[in-house]
């Protein structure tokens, strides 16, 4: 029953997220029953993150999610995908909207403006749905997260079921764990 630690600590970019998926896949068929990850993310891209965590919620082990830092951004959702979820005392959780960056020499018309507001608002709808089936949070109460950036602390997350409890990572007895920076 080999138990696997890893610390993740990246940002999320399709490139990271392909490498980590790449490690869950060889883990899917090599016995692993359980992954803990000690994780620490400032976020990234939305499309990778959304896919890690639909790839992390059909592993055939047990996740355990540990915040030991920040989760912050998309890293949020892919937090979600453990079905054991912790925090230390002094982690945080970062929540802002959706955006994108242009091209400064693009054009921007009514046409195109109204296409990325259409993106935005799906991706929020779709980021509410996950947050929401996985915590005491409302669609509505998640969605108003991503209104203005904000930082959360543990007692928050636990009061809203981000967490189910604010402990200290413990590293494995027989301290062998990985490290997963992209």
């Amino acid at each position: 029953m080999p138990e696997r630690t890893i610390l993740f600590s990246t940002d999320i970019t399709p490139q990271a997220v392909d490498n980590f998926v790449a490690i869950l896949g060889k883990m899917a068929g090599d016995g692993t029953t359980r992954l803990i990850i000690g994780m620490n993310s400032s976020g990234g891209n939305v499309v990778p993150g959304v896919f890690l965590h639909n790839i992390l919620s059909m592993m055939p082990f047990e996740i355990v999610m540990h915040n030991v830092g920040n989760v912050d951004s998309i890293a949020n959702v892919i937090f979600m995908a453990g079905h054991v979820r912790k925090c230390c005392q002094n982690a945080t959780f970062m929540f802002h909207g959706v955006g994108f960056s242009s091209n400064p020499a693009e054009r921007l018309e009514e046409k195109n403006l109204k296409e990325k507001l259409d993106v935005i608002e799906a991706d929020h709808a779709r980021l509410a749905r996950v947050i929401a089936s996985k915590t005491n949070l409302s669609e509505a109460e998640c969605r108003s997260l991503f209104e203005q950036q904000g930082t959360r602390g543990a007692d928050w997350a636990l009061e809203s079921g981000l967490v189910g409890e604010i402990t200290d990572f413990a590293f494995p007895a027989n301290g062998e764990f990985y490290t997963f920076l992209g």
